[in-house]
């Protein structure tokens, strides 16, 4: 289940900022590992969305187990309004008390996602469609049930690259889709790694 929360102010921002030491759209996911819900959340870059007006601050969260009763709501997270959603997440954080006052200019939209994990479920080669399957002249398939050697599915990327595997072998077969960054061979990714790692 993922929830999406748009705001009229900046103080969940400011308190995260302070809480994880990263701006917002610098820092990666964050995990409540200690939450029944297993509750991540993660602050963008704002504006988030091209129209997005001054002072309105968007951030998107999910939770991995939501028909568990919550840690603070006692209750599914599926069953839960948005404001008990954000009362379970302030709770974990410590900041229920600090930002209770900002609730109500905080539209918090819940949003079920009952296969959004069957991308992720086990699988061999050949299990997904090729985007241009062979023989094919004037059809692909493209998203994120397709198979693309070395993508991670469920992201942009990954949709965006079989659109383009599609287009240009239909249109420009010259034409080769964005090449794929391996990190996994940048000696910086690796130096970062084992630093983590060291923590």
């Amino acid at each position: 289940m993922s929830f999406t929360v748009t705001q009229q102010t900046e103080a969940f921002f400011a308190q995260m900022e302070r809480f994880t030491g990263n701006r917002a759209g610098t820092g990666g996911l964050v995990t409540l590992r200690d939450s029944n819900w297993f509750m991540s959340v993660v602050l963008a870059y704002q504006p988030h969305f091209r129209n997005q007006p001054a002072g309105v601050r968007v951030f998107w969260g999910d939770g991995l187990q939501p028909d568990r009763p919550g840690n603070f709501v006692h209750k599914p997270m599926l069953d839960c309004t948005g404001e008990e959603i954000l009362i379970e997440l302030f709770s974990h954080l410590g900041m229920l008390e600090a930002l209770r006052p900002e609730l109500a200019q905080m539209n918090c939209l819940p949003c079920r996602m009952p296969y959004i994990d069957s991308q992720f479920q086990p699988r061999h080669t050949g299990d997904r469609p090729p985007v241009m399957p062979p023989g094919a002249r004037n059809f692909a398939f493209i998203g994120q049930f397709v198979e693309l050697a070395d993508d991670c599915v469920f992201t942009v990327e990954y949709s965006v690259r079989s659109a383009q595997q599609a287009v240009y072998g239909l249109r420009d077969p010259a034409r080769a889709p964005t090449a794929l960054y391996h990190g996994e061979h940048d000696p910086r990714v690796l130096l970062a790694a084992l630093a983590a790692l060291k923590r």
